[in-house]
């Protein structure tokens, strides 16, 4: 399945909604066209899946700097058993088994094509979910990231590319942090095909690694010695949202 722009502005809105209220979410799902809302919610870890006539939606909340419990799951970056016999993030693991019981009767169902989505943290959780699901036999029809970290280390990108690589787009808004962690160094590796935004705000679908290593080049370069320097500010899901936008 080839990048859809219409379906990348549903799954990042989706990925916006998740870090709504409640009840808030239930509503604001209703003008996307999509009914069947149900919540699923562990300690640190938030999911709910949406359905309309086509598709279902299983959409993951990202991290939340005010919530430290988000950011200690993220910074357990030590690998742990995965699916496929790989290794993957200790802390992600056990966020997505928080809610897996619970979610994975809902996503099961093949009446409908599933899409698979979240920014930030949610964005690690759908890429597992996703691997989960495609060992059990569970047909996957897209991925859709935003601002997602590396979730498991070389064999897991392997195994993962073979199965889900051509249906999964990651993308990135510029030098974005959260997508440069856990570290190259630690033996993690990023899946899918890079959709990156640069620092313009041009779209650039599977850019390139050297293209992007010029663009952070430059960057540090034009904000040397400001926080604007670590792209945190790039990494908020409102920019997610207008740079999908701006491809419509």
């Amino acid at each position: 399945m080839s990048f859809d722009a219409a379906l990348a502005l549903t799954t990042v809105q989706l990925s916006s909604i998740a870090y709504h209220p409640l009840d808030q979410a239930e509503r604001d799902i209703e003008p996307l066209g999509l009914s069947s809302f149900r919540q699923f919610s562990g300690a640190s870890t938030q999911a709910f899946v949406a359905q309309d006539g086509e598709r279902r939606y299983l959409v993951f909340r990202g991290t939340e700097s005010t919530h430290h419990i988000d950011w200690m799951r993220d910074a357990e970056f030590m690998p742990t058993s995965g699916v496929f016999g790989t290794r993957v993030h200790a802390g992600f693991r056990r966020a997505l088994d928080e809610v897996w019981d619970d979610v994975v009767p809902h996503v099961t169902a093949e009446d409908r094509a599933l899409v698979i989505t979240g920014h930030s943290l949610g964005g690690g959780l759908a890429t597992l979910a996703a691997a989960r699901l495609a060992a059990d036999g569970r047909d996957v029809d897209s991925v859709y990231t935003y601002g997602a970290p590396r979730t498991g280390l070389k064999d897991f990108a392997a195994a993962y590319t073979a199965r889900l690589g051509s249906d999964t787009y990651r993308v990135i808004n510029h030098i974005d942090i959260v997508t440069r962690v856990p570290l190259l160094i630690q033996k993690y590796r990023h899946v899918g095909h890079r959709m990156y935004f640069d620092g313009s705000g041009k779209f650039h679908p599977d850019a390139g690694a050297w293209q992007i290593a010029r663009e952070d080049l430059i960057a540090r370069l034009r904000y040397f010695g400001r926080i604007e320097s670590a792209g945190v500010g790039k990494h908020d899901i409102p920019r997610y949202v207008d740079r999908i936008k701006s491809i419509q």
